[in-house]
């Protein structure tokens, strides 16, 4: 048992020579398999060398050794400066010309050492991807019926088309099949992880955006009660109790709302349109709101009117509203004023959030919802943030059918506006 313990870590130890583990994972699987054939390829010289010794097949002895001093020491020097495409180009390259060059200069009627180039056609289509994977794949069957082509007119003067040789395309056409299918299955696999992964993560950065912030203003709160306990104020002790309470029925709310949300996500959002009271649904996001701008003594303007249906996923909309709403509470000054203004066309109905606060610069107005740069700037009042809410905003809008448009001016305060289909 400790025999095959033993060459269970070597082997894993070869398979992971001068592989990076912070490779992605597909690029690790390709740098292990690379040192899967290398290694394999090495201990085969090595037997075949002693066996042309053995047999006093010295040009074949010969061979074993260019091989392994001009293609593997080579890889393992590769492998272990981390060059590993490099690596993969010599390895099937050298492979190529070493199993044409030999096998047509030395043919061994009973070893007939082409075949190998039918099972070892599978390196290619899992090194490598896209065109260069076919590409690559297509030279092992024209240097296998190269090999048999050069021998049969170097034997017998003439080239004639066999039923076996047909029953070699097919039996490459069969490998390239089932390995490429068997990679496509693998690489839609991979990519529904990493969807997954990422969606998994987009989650947990709404929830946490969503409920630090009205958490600030309620820590905020509970600062000021401990003052007013200490100065026997109860009358603003009274207030900020009642403050403290309210708040927190409306997180705990939010909190289970956005938990049950993202239990019903799987790899991808899922978009749930429903026909929805558009002017219902601002009045929550701007009561919830109230958390965060009260501190502050911010008001929050909205005057709702008749009733404004719309096609949209609520939560969804909940979330990118209550983000852009608290961004402008964010970088609005204190003792001053948001306006939140609905209107509608014959198509879409808007949603205006408008604030009279820092503004943006250009660059960063151009950068708002660009993925590649993800800034955070403090508030007004040293508030901190993680620079997504924004882009997430965006992403769920679009997810919808939904567009956002962006007006800001540096020093004077933005405009941001939300556009959704009418019912």
């Amino acid at each position: 048992m400790k025999f095959i313990d033993k060459i269970k870590h070597i082997s894993k130890v070869l398979v992971d020579f001068g592989v990076d583990s912070q490779l992605p994972y597909l690029e690790l699987r390709k740098a292990k398999l690379m040192n899967l054939i290398v290694f394999s390829i090495s201990g085969i010289l090595a037997f075949f060398l002693v066996l042309n010794i053995v047999i006093e097949n010295y040009f074949l002895a010969i061979a074993d050794v260019l091989v392994f001093v001009l293609v593997c020491i080579p890889s393992w020097y590769l492998q272990y400066k981390r060059h590993y495409k490099a690596n993969m180009v010599l390895i099937t390259v050298a492979f190529l010309f070493y199993t044409v060059a030999l096998t047509i200069l030395s043919y061994d009627e009973f070893r007939q050492t082409e075949h190998i180039l039918i099972t070892v056609s599978l390196m290619p289509i899992f090194l490598f991807d896209k065109r260069w994977k076919n590409f690559i794949f297509l030279l092992f069957p024209i240097s296998f019926f190269t090999i048999k082509f050069v021998v049969m007119y170097q034997k017998f003067g003439y080239i004639e088309i066999y039923t076996m040789h047909l029953i070699y395309a097919i039996s490459f056409l069969i490998i390239y099949v089932f390995a490429n299918y068997f990679k496509g299955n693998m690489m839609h696999f991979y990519s529904q992880i990493v969807i997954s992964n990422q969606t998994k993560d987009k989650l947990f950065r709404i929830i946490s955006h969503d409920i630090k912030n009205p958490f600030s203003s309620l820590l905020g709160s509970s600062d000021l009660q401990l003052k007013y306990i200490e100065t026997q104020n109860l009358e603003k002790l009274a207030i900020t109790s009642l403050i403290i309470n309210t708040a927190s029925k409306k997180i705990y709310d939010l909190t289970a709302t956005l938990l049950e949300w993202s239990q019903a996500q799987t790899e991808t959002f899922i978009v749930n349109k429903v026909d929805t009271d558009l002017t219902d649904l601002v009045g929550q996001v701007v009561d919830f709101c109230t958390i965060s701008s009260s501190p502050k003594e911010i008001k929050l303007d909205f005057k709702p009117e008749k009733p404004i249906y719309v096609a949209c996923d609520i939560i969804m909309t909940q979330i990118a509203l209550r983000n852009i709403l608290m961004n402008a509470i964010k970088f609005s000054h204190r003792n001053s004023q948001i306006n939140i203004i609905i209107s509608k066309n014959e198509n879409f109905a808007s949603i205006a959030v408008i604030d009279y606060g820092v503004g943006m610069t250009e660059t960063n107005l151009q950068n708002v919802f660009t993925d590649s740069v993800i800034e955070s700037n403090l508030g007004t009042e040293k508030e901190r943030g993680t620079g997504l809410g924004l882009k997430i905003c965006k992403e769920l809008l679009d997810k919808q059918g939904a567009t956002i448009v962006v007006k800001s001016e540096h020093g004077k305060g933005s405009e941001f506006t939300i556009s959704l289909p009418l019912k």
